[in-house]
């Protein structure tokens, strides 16, 4: 960077004396007539024409680098335009660094994420709990399965009404809030003749899944139809028995009124046990991460009988 305090640039020479610039005021002005004729007065002539014209030649000097520096003196840093063209051209979008453009796939990808509920095309037929397996203290069973209830979840209640084709339904509740409480239960699969029998593992998951979100009672708390992210369904095996799961977090409504958690965690598992067909139908309140955890270990610790 130029130093802009440095030192002066050529200077004009100083004019404002006169024809006395330069001479003592106080010296006698020179004789009328020099010794030799008028060869001094030609000489004295002659002087002062080539001073006037050295002066004229430092005027011309310092105008012509004044010049020089308005018109020629660009910063030859400074980037020039071609005809027809500006100095700043646009940058082609696919060079253009950092910039993130989703591809139609991922965004296909993202979409998957959420799905909405089939509507059951089964009746979604509600049993009497016919209630056989005795209870032993620690566990939960029934329909030919049992599993270990962490510590915090109640034991006894009899939550039959709530599922589709299931019978001899033991269970283990917690309370979320606002008197909804999630409720985890083993059964046995029983679906009507009339309704064309047990169908499988997979058809039966299924149906029970959906039948769940389409009950009257959770209809103020769903969407309809209900909305699911990380919806999946695969085959598994439960204790070494083959068995089909479907779950999902299920999106409660905005006038669902929950402060604690924005999601239920819905898990319907369907083993083929050696003494029938049987359920795993539970969840957890998503946020409450103790809930999840303990929904988790349930699973983990299921038993075939």
């Amino acid at each position: 960077m130029d130093d802009r305090n440095g030192p002066p640039g050529p200077q004009l020479p100083d004019f404002s004396a006169g024809a006395n610039g330069g001479r003592d005021m106080d010296a006698a002005p020179p004789p009328a007539h020099e010794p030799g004729g008028g060869g001094g007065s030609r000489g004295l002539l002659f002087a002062g024409l080539l001073g006037g014209a050295g002066c004229l030649a430092a005027v011309v000097i310092v105008v012509a680098l004044v010049l020089s520096q308005t018109l020629f003196g660009a910063d030859e840093d400074e980037p020039t335009s071609a005809p027809g063209t500006t100095a700043t051209q646009e940058q082609d979008p696919d060079e253009r660094p950092g910039e993130y453009v989703p591809t139609q796939e991922e965004t296909d990808e993202a979409d998957d994420d959420i799905t909405f509920v089939e509507q059951p095309t089964v009746a979604c037929t509600i049993l009497d709990n016919t209630l056989e397996t005795e209870q032993v203290e620690g566990t939960v069973r029934g329909g030919g399965l049992e599993f270990t209830p962490p510590e915090g979840w109640e034991v006894g209640t009899d939550w039959s009404g709530a599922s589709a084709y299931q019978v001899d339904k033991h269970s283990a509740h917690q309370p979320v809030e606002n008197g909804w409480y999630t409720v985890n239960s083993v059964a046995a699969i029983d679906v009507p003749e009339d309704e064309g029998g047990y169908p499988g593992a997979q058809e039966t998951a299924r149906a029970i899944f959906q039948c769940g979100l389409s009950r009257d009672d959770v209809q103020e708390i769903y969407d309809d139809p209900a909305e699911l992210e990380g919806y999946t369904e695969e085959p598994t095996t439960v204790d070494g028995h083959p068995a089909w799961i479907v779950s999902a977090d299920v999106q409660l409504a905005d006038g669902a009124l929950f402060h604690t958690t924005d999601a239920w965690r819905l898990v319907v598992i369907v083993v083929d046990a050696p003494g029938g067909p049987a359920v795993f139908d539970g969840g957890a309140a998503v946020g409450h991460e103790q809930q999840v955890a303990d929904l988790d270990a349930m699973i983990e610790s299921l038993r075939v009988l």
